[in-house]
């Protein structure tokens, strides 16, 4: 029965999270090509049967589907929701039709649609983080060692605690959180660490230890109550929380980059079921950590679609640059071969997250 409970509420957390992100990613869709003129014929939370619809004013279907794994926007002209096709029928328009069909707008018309989805889910991300700056404050840890825990690679290493680290593997540390980054991001498990002790400067090697997905050193930090809280204004806490953004986009680029170059495994790449895992745990750590992991899931489907992946918005945004250089649009067939790549790659990568999500959970749940 608590096993049942703890499957139902993780569920719940993660069709929450998913729901509020796709939301904020469609809505912008939606508002750019308001703007811009064009007609939407329905804006859809999920897929599937319809469990609940209702039409606008201006004749646009806001509708709440069955299968609320997504969502989509789908405008006047359009052969489907990715707007990758346009209507057999688009020949038969009338000019003032025309004046409002998707596939007859100006290709900076067509891009900024596209690129709005992506965008607003970093401005979303940006303004939650801020608003996050505002209320709770800023924490700003020193990297300074708390403790180090018996049998890890930091007590094999001998750091000791009240050690500072200063950097790592040529990378400056200025708060705690930065050591945890530059572990994830290091390309190989062994890091150099240059570390102030007393009045000495030693330069220190580690060799991380792998559990599950995550690479462990072994030192915590001192307690949140001997950090630093800065609280904030609202422009200061806008350019830290763009900066934030800034980073964790940079920090995701960098390890797609090494799992690119097989500089290392993509174990640590989750799937749906690992960010309803994580979904959950989020909503069990309380409201902030409920809307820190907001941040970063909109940060990560607004990077995400950014990708020039034929069926995610960055693949459009490719075809309709091809489409101004060209001044005509890309043929049919060219566009259903990028589009069948687009799913098999698309559909590839699920699988892959799925073997790596699956087997950590199950241990997880045997643990």
């Amino acid at each position: 029965m608590q096993d049942l409970l703890t499957f139902t509420e993780y569920t719940l957390a993660f069709l929450v999270v998913l729901s509020i992100v796709v939301f904020v990613h469609e809505m912008g869709h939606f508002l750019i090509a308001r703007l811009c003129g064009v007609r939407v014929l329905e804006f859809s939370i999920g897929f599937g049967k319809k469990l609940y619809s209702r039409k606008d004013k201006k004749g646009t279907n806001w509708c709440l589907r069955a299968i609320p794994l997504g969502g989509f926007v789908q405008m006047f002209g359009d052969a489907d929701a990715t707007s990758a096709k346009s209507d057999k029928n688009i020949k038969k328009l009338s000019d003032e039709e025309k004046k409002v069909a998707f596939p007859f707008q100006p290709v900076w018309k067509k891009i900024s649609i596209i690129f709005a989805g992506p965008a607003t889910n970093y401005i979303f991300a940006i303004l939650l983080m801020a608003g996050i700056f505002m209320v709770y404050g800023q924490i700003r840890i020193p990297p300074v060692v708390g403790s180090v825990k018996e049998g890890t690679p930091a007590a094999a290493a001998g750091l000791l605690a009240g050690d500072r680290i200063v950097n790592i593997d040529g990378n400056d540390i200025k708060e705690f959180s930065d050591i945890k980054r530059w572990i994830v991001l290091a390309p190989s498990n062994e890091i150099l660490l240059t570390v102030q002790r007393d009045n000495q400067t030693l330069e220190v090697k580690a060799v991380l230890a792998d559990d599950a997905s995550n690479r462990i050193l072994g030192v915590s930090s001192k307690t949140i109550a001997e950090g630093d809280v800065e609280s904030m204004s609202l422009f200061p806490a806008l350019y830290e929380a763009t900066k934030l953004a800034v980073t964790m986009t940079a920090d995701t680029m960098i390890y797609l980059k090494q799992v690119f170059l097989s500089a290392r495994s993509p174990d640590e790449m989750r799937g749906p079921l690992g960010i309803a895992e994580a979904s959950g745990d989020a909503v069990k750590g309380g409201t902030l950590s409920f809307l820190l992991f907001l941040v970063q899931i909109s940060i990560g489907i607004g990077l995400i679609n950014l990708f020039p992946i034929p069926l995610l918005d960055g693949g459009q945004i490719v075809v309709y640059v091809i489409e101004g250089i060209r001044r005509k649009p890309m043929s049919e067939k060219i566009l259903e071969k990028a589009l069948t790549f687009g799913m098999i790659l698309l559909i590839g990568l699920l699988l892959l997250t799925l073997w790596n999500d699956i087997p950590r959970i199950f241990n997880r749940l045997i643990g």
